[in-house]
C-alpha cells in the first residue's frame, strides 16, 4: 500500500490498517486522527506535523521515521519501535508509550505531559527541554541519554536507570519521585540503586533545578519552562531568564524578580503580591487576572484572549 491509497481509504471511512506496510512514504501534514496502525511497518516514514491524535500504533515499527511536530496526543504506542526516530516538538500528551523502544530517539522540545513511559528502553535518547510533567517514567532505561532542561515536575522516575544521563538544568519539584533510581555516583563504580535521599546530592552536582518556595534561582535560564501552578513564593528569581515561561497560576508572593526577563511569559492567575519587579522586563507578557505587587488585579490581556476566541469561533 502507498500513502495515496491509505489516504483514500481513510477518507472513505476506513480506520483499521493493522499490519500494513508503507515504509518510506510521505504523509507530512495529513490529518489522520483515530487511525489504527497496530503492528504496521512504517520504517523511515515522513509524518512531520501530521495529526494522529488518539491513534493506535501498538507494536508498530517506526525506526528512523521523521515525526517532528506530530500530534500523538492520547495515542496508544505500547511497545512501538521508535529507534532513531525524530520526535522533536511532538505532542505526546497522555500518550501510552509503555515498553516503547526509543533507542537514540530525539524527543527534544516534545510535550510529554502525563505520558506513560513505564518500562521504555531509551538508551541515548534525547529529551532536552521536553515537558515530562506528571509523566510515568517508572523503570525507564535512559542510560547515556539527556534530560537537560527537561521539566520533570511531578514525574515518577522510581526504578529508572539514569546511568550517565545528563541532567543539567532539568527542573523538578517536591512531587518528583526518584526512589530506587539506578545511577553511578562515581564514574569508576558500577551503576547501583540509590534512594531518593541519595540521588538529591547528585542532582545538585548535575545542575538540576528544584522548584520550591524560597528557592535560590537567581540568574538561571528558565526560558519556556512550565512553571504553572508552582509555589515560588519568596523565591529569588532576580536576573532570571523567564522569557516565554508558563507561570500561570503560580505563587510568586514576595518573590524577588528584580531584573528578570518576563517577556512573553504567561502570568494568567499568577500571584505577584509584594513581589519586586524593579527593572523586570514584561514585554508581551500575558496579564490576565494577575495579582500585582500592590494587590491590584491586572487583566489587560484577558480582553485580547476573548477577541482571539471570538475570531476562532467565526472561522469555524
Amino acid at each position: 500500500m502507498d500513502a495515496r491509497e491509505l489516504i483514500q481509504r481513510y477518507a472513505a471511512g476506513e480506520r483499521d490498517f493493522t499490519g500494513i506496510s508503507i515504509e518510506g512514504n510521505d504523509l507530512e501534514n495529513f490529518d489522520l486522527p483515530g487511525i489504527i496502525l497496530r503492528d504496521a511497518m512504517l520504517y523511515t516514514i515522513n509524518l512531520r506535523n501530521a495529526n494522529l491524535e488518539s491513534a493506535v500504533l501498538d507494536g508498530a515499527r517506526l525506526d528512523l521515521a521523521d515525526l517532528e511536530g506530530i500530534n500523538l496526543e492520547g495515542a496508544s504506542l505500547v511497545k512501538v519501535n521508535l529507534a532513531e526516530t525524530i520526535l522533536s516538538g511532538a505532542n505526546l500528551c497522555n500518550a501510552d508509550l509503555r515498553g516503547a523502544g526509543l533507542l537514540e530517539a530525539s524527543l527534544n522540545d516534545a510535550d510529554l505531559r502525563e505520558a506513560n513511559l513505564e518500562g521504555a528502553t531509551a538508551f541515548s535518547a534525547l529529551f532536552s527541554h521536553a515537558n515530562l510533567r506528571g509523566a510515568n517514567m517508572k523503570g525507564i532505561n535512559l542510560t547515556s541519554g539527556s534530560l537537560e532542561r527537561a521539566t520533570l515536575r511531578g514525574a515518577d522516575l522510581s526504578q529508572a536507570n539514569l546511568s550517565y544521563v545528563r541532567l543539567n538544568r532539568c527542573v523538578y519539584d517536591s512531587e518528583t519521585i526518584f526512589d530506587n533510581c539506578i545511577y553511578p555516583p562515581d564514574p569508576v563504580q558500577s551503576p547501583r540503586t540509590l534512594s531518593s535521599d541519595e540521588i538529591y546530592p547528585i542532582l545538585v552536582v548535575q545542575g538540576a533545578i528544584q522548584i520550591a518556595a524560597g528557592a535560590q534561582l537567581q540568574g538561571l535560564d528558565l526560558r519556556n519552562t512550565d512553571l504553572s501552578d508552582a509555589d515560588l513564593s519568596t523565591a529569588n528569581l532576580s536576573q532570571a531568564n523567564l522569557n516565554g515561561a508558563d507561570l500561570s497560576g503560580a505563587s510568586l508572593f514576595q518573590a524577588n524578580l528584580e531584573g528578570a526577563d518576563l517577556d512573553y511569559a504567561d502570568l494568567t492567575n499568577a500571584d505577584l503580591e509584594q513581589a519586586s519587579l524593579i527593572d523586570a522586563q514584561t514585554r508581551m507578557a500575558i496579564f490576565c487576572n494577575t495579582i500585582m505587587p500592590d494587590g491590584t488585579i491586572r487583566d489587560d490581556s484577558c480582553a485580547e484572549e476573548e477577541v482571539e476566541d471570538e475570531e476562532t469561533m467565526h472561522e469555524t
